[in-house]
Parts: C-alpha cells; structure tokens; sequence
C-alpha cells in the first residue's frame, strides 16, 4: 500500500537508503535532512513530498518528489529507493506511478528524473526507460569527471 511518509517512517527510510548500495555517504546523510524539512514545514514548505510502500509496519521503498522552482507544471523525482530485499517485486514501478499520479492531481505535466551515468545506476536508467522515461539529456562529467548526469522525462 501507498501513502505519505509519517515520522514512524523516518528510521526504515534512513535504512532502505543507506542499504540500497549505490548511494554516497553525503546522499544518505542528506535523506533523513530532507525528511525532518518535510515533517516540520509540510510539502507546501519545503516542496519536498515523501512517499512510502508499505507491507503492514514494514517500508518496502519510498519516493521523495517537488515542484520545479519557477516552472508551470514540472516536478522532480529527486529519490526513489527500494528495500534490496524487495527489488523486482514491483515496489519502484508502484511508487513511481503514485507518483506520476500525485504530479498530474496537482496539475503538473512533466516528471523530471535525474541520474548518474555510472555503471552503478546502470539498473536505475533501465527502470526509468521500462517505466516510460526519456533520457532526454546528457551533461557529461557533471557530477565529477567520468560521472554523467543523465536527464529522464515524462510528460504526465
């Protein structure tokens, strides 16, 4: 089942992150930051939206989502992350289209993903491409040299 994070959901999404095996120190430490923003101002806030799938008390995977800053109807999908133990069971595919749902309930037309174009995210990019993204574009060496930014679009 869906539904918006609660702060009971802070210590599973922490760990979900921290387990998913691709993220940097600095991305898992920053995660729990954007979740207590959420919690203290509410998406109107900070524009951060937390969502989680859960099985009972058990987070499964979570999706953090926003308003693009000076846009008409463009979101950002900043994190999507499944528990290991729960890939390939339809968890991504199932927060990702909450999400889209969420995006176009408030009037938004485009879903914006943003990845790393390391072998390590390999798996990332596909699941953006089986779910209907484009990577419509490239920035090489953005994150540091040898570490692209690729840019995944849906129009919702």
């Amino acid at each position: 089942m869906i539904s918006t994070a609660s702060l009971s959901d802070k210590a599973q999404i922490t760990d979900i992150t921290a387990r998913a095996g691709v993220f940097s120190q600095e991305e898992i430490d920053s995660v729990p930051v954007m979740f207590d923003e959420y919690l203290e101002y509410g998406t109107e806030g900070d524009g951060y939206n937390f969502l989680v799938y859960r099985e009972g008390e058990q987070v499964l995977g979570y999706a953090i989502f926003g308003y693009r800053d000076l846009t008409e109807g463009v979101y950002d999908l900043y994190w999507i992350a499944v528990d290991p133990n729960a890939r390939r069971k339809g968890v991504g595919r199932a927060l990702v289209t909450a999400c889209e749902e969420a995006v176009r309930d408030l009037g938004g037309r485009m879903l914006i993903a943003e990845t790393s174009g390391t072998a390590e995210y390999a798996s990332t990019r596909e699941f953006y491409v089986r779910t209907g993204y484009v990577n419509e574009a490239t920035i090489k060496d953005f994150y540091k040299p040898g570490d692209d930014l690729k840019i995944f679009v849906k129009r919702v």
